[in-house]
């Protein structure tokens, strides 16, 4: 027990001191097929699997989530089907949101069923959905170069409409987001992975009470798309177009981690075991890295 406590502190310690924003090399250590255009992957912990988004081919109705166990074996390949291009997933209160072209899905995890649809009044091709640390829901939508919220219930000190009925709001619309793909809330701020118009889109970040937007690379990186905490201070980030994987701190200074190839979506850090899991969207295939 005292040995186990002492393992507990050191993987504690290694985790909170940033060792890991010094992770820029990688092994490529699995690759699983089977998936249909898969664009997002994320964890959970409750249930210690992956939920996948496959967007499938340009159908109504043929996109799906997967189930994956946490060594990488699809467990269920449709386990929530007939959807429209599903992209963003976010595991909230047991349950599974997940944006789907035009509208935000709500999955009970325990009953394995859709529970409500909420469609987005406006939108063009919603992508990503994060949370922050008071509950509110924030969604990218690409196609619009915008963001929506969906306040919490309980009162926060964002500064918003009224918003009685639980609507989605539209909380930021303006070309320089980029025309935002990747999004995450973290402390006071949402970190963006711009699009851009061509291949140039920036790493942004937006006050998320004053909504104001700066730029936090300094210059445009590519067309960026998936966005990961590397504790407080760094962030991995993906380029779409190249399969590059970035390692941008705070202030900007952007270290090339890995390659892999075209099509590369909403990755997912693990840091528990230093993992950066890849939906490889032209490959039908997801991808495990090692990082070192």
């Amino acid at each position: 027990m005292k040995l186990h406590r002492i393992k507990l502190v050191f993987l504690c310690l290694f985790i909170c001191s940033g060792v890991y924003a010094q992770s820029t090399s990688a092994t490529l250590i699995k690759k699983v097929d089977g998936f249909s255009h898969p664009e997002s992957v994320v964890f959970n912990d409750d249930k210690n699997e992956y939920y996948i988004s496959n967007m499938a081919d340009e159908i109504a109705g043929d996109g799906f989530i997967s189930r994956v166990s946490a060594e990488g074996e699809i467990i269920e390949l449709k386990w929530i089907d007939g959807l429209k291009d599903p992209k963003g997933l976010l595991v909230k209160d047991g349950k599974v949101y997940v944006t789907n072209n035009t509208e935000v899905i709500e999955i009970s995890i325990e009953n394995s069923e859709i529970t409500k649809r909420i469609e987005v009044e406006g939108a063009k091709s919603l992508n990503d959905i994060t949370a922050d640390a008071a509950g509110n829901i924030f969604i990218s939508d690409s196609g619009k170069s915008a963001i929506y919220l969906i306040p919490n219930d309980t009162p926060n000190m964002l500064m918003v409409p009224e918003n009685e009925d639980g609507d989605i709001i539209e909380y930021l619309n303006t070309t320089r987001l980029e025309y935002v793909n990747g999004l995450y809330a973290h402390k006071d701020y949402l970190y963006a992975a711009a699009w851009g118009e061509n291949t140039n889109g920036n790493f942004l970040k937006i006050d998320m009470d004053t909504r104001e937007i700066e730029k936090v690379s300094k210059k445009g990186i590519g067309n960026l798309d998936g966005v990961q905490p590397v504790g407080d201070d760094a962030f991995y980030i993906s380029d779409w177009a190249t399969g590059t994987i970035y390692l941008i701190e705070k202030d900007g200074e952007l270290k090339e981690v890995l390659t892999s190839e075209k099509s590369s979506g909403d990755i997912l850090f693990d840091a528990e075991k230093n993992q950066l899991v890849l939906p490889m969207n032209f490959q039908n295939s997801v991808w495990w890295y090692q990082l070192q």
